[in-house]
């Protein structure tokens, strides 16, 4: 029976040994599968990024970070201590960049360089720095998840985490260069160092009398882990400064753990040992990257340091109290009554003497972890609330996690549950929860430290599962768990896995929002808009002086220098200038442009350009500028795209509405209203004269031309309904049989009246045409207009379908709707101009037009209008020159303009309408570059007097064809304009009258086929 028994036993070995084998080793092959399917999702989109052998980011900021690893490449292993090349004319010293992140990957740059990688090569290794940044985030998630539940829950937890589709994913793609997804990388490993410290602390139970007697031995590892626990996150803060909530985070821990054992008996100085010790060396660590000797939560400060040493100092106080309550044998009930006592007698403190500090930490704390966001903050698409409008909870969090936010819930109930049932108290697993409670409260403060909250998701069902299992019996042991599993427990398993899969494996529709997996999210990414802004960029590069030689200044500044800031205000040299447009651009002109914008996406700058922008004249706009810096330091160029003149679409695809958030003295409403044409919330912007008079409407939609009012009349009925049970007004269609919310009149005087008597009414307000007259700028024209066009973007194709569909629909012709190329962006310069002196018909009009040719995008005319005096003069300042290009360029320190005259300007008085036909007189003139510059100071001088004669019916066929459409569409005070004249009318390119059917997405560029017909047909008259 013995030897039976034996032989079996034998014969068991080699199984026993494989599974052995498997239990010892199983983590490491699944790891490795579950990182390459991490890394595979992530570098799915590489080809969109490499176009032509260029490389192109996504977003903003990664362009930023572009030009601080080049600068570090070639300053190894400095960062850039101040740049003048953003915000001019202050320059910046940003602390959220030029840190370890861009650190590590110039360090990649130069080994894969070889020491002297090539700007493309470094390019390209912050490219796919995000990639391999959001793939190691698996690490220490794994190593979390195993410390709460063993190896399998550490697998599951990273199981999650490959599957989350949300901003986790989307911040960790390739192309979002950004030090958004080394964060969580980062700060995971800085909450895992401190659990492995308290976990050390709680079992070795060091005391600070042990150091004081240099009794190393005896606390080594927990003074080890310690040290390692603030280096971690010293080396999170490195890489991010306003990380100093992680601080926070853990002086939370540390306040309510050290309570709560104290008031359980438990000595409270072995976990006050490892908050000083790793708090301190934080604290040290962090005046490493010192940078300014004042408070900030953005830049290297006092303080992050500071408050590393207070929690340093207040857990050695805690200890040193819980002594002295001992000692005094005082009630146990008392310490945390006194604890908190003097908490708050120190926030009093603060509170009085530092308020500006005091002011700092609570905007900070409303701002990452309030649940509520400001104004400005929202008009910034990543710092909006996670629940934004009427969101469900559902319909927010599914798309980012399945259903796997929920059970972390459940996960993190159970670990309370446990704590409270089982008298579990691992500080561990209480940082865990304090942790995650406060990423939470983040995320749903500001959508994007989703990126964070994927972490605390992934190791919370990590634990969940781990519990489940052990529920069931079963156990890490792989061999164990294969010889005696049951039925009940495969199910078990089988319904935990499960929960995985509705959202993350297979896609859903939630509250009407589609679900994605992260394989289709990554395969559907790539550089957006920078795409369209380039090739503006690369011509202003090329074709406008370097900074420091505007004029031939001969200063030309050095792009990768190293700069120093002067008295809080970098002193720029002459011939320097700065690019105005709106922040969300401004690293672009920097990286792209090499050009220095005035405001840019840290958001400096970016009242002055929500000033500028909507400035209501011209003088107003410049005096915005011209108010920056000194004399010498100018604006000269600004440029405009789409979106930042559009008004209908969702905030963020379009950007009108944000400058209305930085300017405190206006509002959307300033500027627009809505009218519910149709159902199914179907409306139409209506917009007021005050949008039509701002600087960038005036620039992009007119190049800076006059503009009259037409007789179209935008018409509405006022409706009455109720929202959140109030009772509210609002504009709808007009009701009744062949109402239509467009209206065209055949005079001016009619649409006048008809609007005065009508009450609910407004002349214009819908496509390019104002309510009142809009003056040409004088100071301002456009240098160049970017081959990619607007209408490529299908939802605002179908935007401007919308309106000229209106607009026919009530009888406009809508020849003129695209007045001037809707190129995607357009680029002007500010001139000093041309004056022009001239004679005419005395007490007269006259206007002068000039046909504009862009290369890129058609022809258009530019208008400007002048009363001569009693003794028949007048004056003009002129934009636009009409010869001389050649004589003045970059080599001279100006711009190689690209959008240049057809012809001379013709100057004419109104036509009058008489038996011999119709009756006006004009003169043409040649305006130089020299003279638009400043360069030649003679003025143009002009004598309309050449009569000209025109049979009835010719009026479309007068000298240049220039003076038709512009000429007097609006001069005839009487308001007798008929409906087809229009000031800028003469836009051969875009007098489009309609546009290709909008059915299908196939048909986007349509309307680009329609515009490029038109300028051939242009140019062939």
């Amino acid at each position: 029976m013995s030897q039976g028994t034996e032989q079996v036993e034998d014969s068991s070995t080699p199984t026993d040994s494989v599974l052995d084998q498997i239990e010892d080793w199983y983590h490491v092959p699944v790891l490795a599968v579950l990182l390459g399917f991490m890394l595979w999702v992530r570098l799915q989109s590489y080809d969109n990024f490499v176009r032509n052998g260029e490389v192109f980011f996504s977003g903003n900021d990664a362009w930023y970070h572009l030009r601080q690893v080049q600068y570090t490449v070639s300053h190894w292993p400095a960062t850039m201590p101040f740049d003048p090349w953003t915000y001019y004319p202050f320059g910046t010293s940003v602390g959220q960049f030029g840190t370890l992140y861009d650190q590590i990957v110039a360090t990649v740059a130069l080994i894969v360089g070889l020491g002297d990688p090539s700007q493309k090569t470094v390019a390209l290794t912050l490219l796919v720095a995000p990639a391999v940044f959001g793939t190691l985030v698996a690490v220490p998630t794994y190593l979390i998840g195993k410390r709460l539940s063993g190896r399998l829950g550490g697998l599951f937890g990273v199981l999650v985490l490959a599957l989350i589709p949300g901003v986790f994913l989307n911040r960790g793609l390739v192309g979002f260069s950004d030090h958004n997804i080394v964060e969580p990388f980062f700060q995971a490993f800085a909450v895992l160092a401190m659990m492995v410290a308290v976990s050390v602390a709680e079992r070795e139970r060091p005391v600070f009398e042990l150091l004081a007697d240099r009794d190393f031995a005896a606390v080594r590892r927990p003074l080890g882990y310690g040290i390692l626990a603030g280096i971690a996150t010293a080396l999170y803060l490195w890489v991010w400064p306003p990380g100093v909530l992680l601080i926070g985070i853990f002086g939370v821990f540390f306040l309510l753990k050290l309570t709560a054992d104290y008031v359980r008996g438990v000595s409270p100085d072995h976990l006050a040992f490892v908050a000083s010790v790793s708090m301190s060396v934080t604290g040290l660590l962090l005046f490493v990257p010192f940078g300014t000797a004042t408070f900030s939560a953005t830049k290297f400060s006092l303080l992050q340091p500071l408050m590393a040493f207070a929690i340093a100092i207040g857990s050695g106080f805690m200890a040193w109290l819980a002594r002295e309550w001992d000692d005094r044998d005082l009630a146990t009930t008392g310490y945390p009554v006194a604890i908190f006592g003097i908490l708050l007698v120190g926030v009093l403190v603060v509170y009085v003497a530092l308020p500006n500090l005091f002011n700092l930490i609570q905007n900070n704390l409303v701002r990452f972890v309030g649940f509520n966001a400001g104004a400005a903050q929202r008009t910034i698409g990543e710092a909006k609330p996670f629940l934004n409008g009427s969101q469900s909870l559902t319909a927010a969090v599914v798309p980012q996690y399945g259903l796997m936010f929920f059970t972390a819930i459940v996960g993190a109930l159970v670990m309370v549950w446990r704590a409270l049932s089982a008298d579990e108290h691992e500080g561990e697993k209480f940082l865990v929860l304090v942790w995650s409670a406060f990423i939470v409260a983040a995320a749903f403060t500001q959508v994007r430290f989703n990126y964070y909250l994927a972490v605390p998701v992934a190791v919370l069902n990590a634990y969940l599962l781990g519990w489940v299992l052990g529920f069931v019996g079963i156990g890490d042991s792989a061999s164990e768990t294969i010889r005696n599993v049951e039925a009940y427990q495969v199910l078990a398993v089988v319904f935990v896995v499960m929960l995985v899969v509705p959202a993350l494996v297979v896609p859903v529709q939630v509250s009407g929002t589609q679900t994605y997996t992260a394989q289709t999210v990554g395969n559907n990414t790539g550089p957006g808009s920078v795409t369209q802004w380039e090739g503006s960029l690369q011509w202003m590069q090329e074709n406008t002086p370097q900074e420091g030689n505007l004029g031939g200044a001969g200063n030309s500044m050095n792009y990768y220098g190293t700069y120093t800031q002067d008295d809080g205000d970098f002193d720029y040299p002459d011939g320097s200038y700065g690019v105005m447009s709106w922040w969300d651009y401004g690293h672009w002109i920097t990286v792209n442009g090499e050009r220095i914008p005035n405001a840019n996406p840290f958001q400096e700058g970016a009242t002055t350009a929500a000033n500028y922008l909507l400035a209501q004249n011209e003088s107003q706009a410049n005096a915005v500028i011209d108010s920056l810096g000194d004399k010498n330091e100018e604006t000269r160029y600004v440029m405009v795209d789409w979106k930042m003149v559009e008004t209908k679409g969702r905030q963020g695809n379009v950007k009108f509405f944000a400058p209305t958030v930085f300017n405190e003295n206006v509002s959307q409403s300033t500027f627009m209203d809505y009218i519910l044409v149709g159902g199914q919330g179907n409306y139409v912007v209506q917009h007021k004269q005050a949008y039509y008079e701002t600087q960038m409407v005036r620039l992009y939609k007119y190049g800076g031309s006059s503009v009259e009012p037409k007789p179209i009349v935008l018409d509405w009925d006022v409706g009455t309904g109720t929202q959140n049970g109030q009772q509210i007004t609002y504009k709808q269609n007009p009701q009744g049989p062949n109402e239509t919310v467009v209206r065209t009149f055949d005079t001016m005087k009619e649409a006048r009246e008809f609007v005065a008597k009508d009450g609910s009414s407004q002349i214009g307000g819908i496509g390019p045409y104002p309510s009142e007259r809009i003056p040409a700028l004088q100071h301002y024209r456009v240098v160049k207009e970017s081959k990619s066009q607007s209408t490529s973007v299908y939802s605002h194709y179908q935007v401007l379908s919308q309106r000229l569909q209106l607009l026919q629909q009530g009888g406009a012709s809508g020849q003129d709707f695209l007045r001037t190329s809707p190129a995607w962006v357009k680029t002007f310069e500010r001139v000093p101009g041309a004056t022009v002196q001239g004679t005419g018909p005395a007490d007269t009009t006259i206007t002068a037009s000039v046909k504009m040719n862009s290369p890129d995008g058609g022809t258009f005319t530019y208008t400007q209008q002048a009363k001569t005096d009693d003794d028949g003069t007048f004056t003009m300042t002129l934009p636009y020159s009409t010869t001389g290009y050649e004589k003045w360029g970059t080599e001279k320190g100006y711009t190689n303009v690209s959008v240049r005259a057809v012809g001379p300007y013709e100057f004419s008085t109104p036509k009058t309408f008489g038996d011999d036909g119709i009756t006006f007189k004009n003169a043409t003139a040649q305006v130089t570059e020299g003279q638009v510059i400043g360069e030649n100071t003679n003025p143009v001088t002009v004598s309309v007097d050449q009569q000209q004669t025109l049979p009835v019916g010719g009026a479309n066929n007068s000298t240049g064809n220039s003076s038709s459409g512009p000429a007097n569409a609006g001069n005839s005070t009487s308001g007798n304009t008929t409906a087809g004249n229009g000031t800028v009318g003469a836009n051969d390119s875009t007098n489009s009258s309609s546009l290709p059917s909008p059915a299908a997405p196939s048909t986007r560029a349509g309307l680009v086929g329609t515009f490029a017909a038109a300028m051939v047909v242009a140019r062939r008259d």
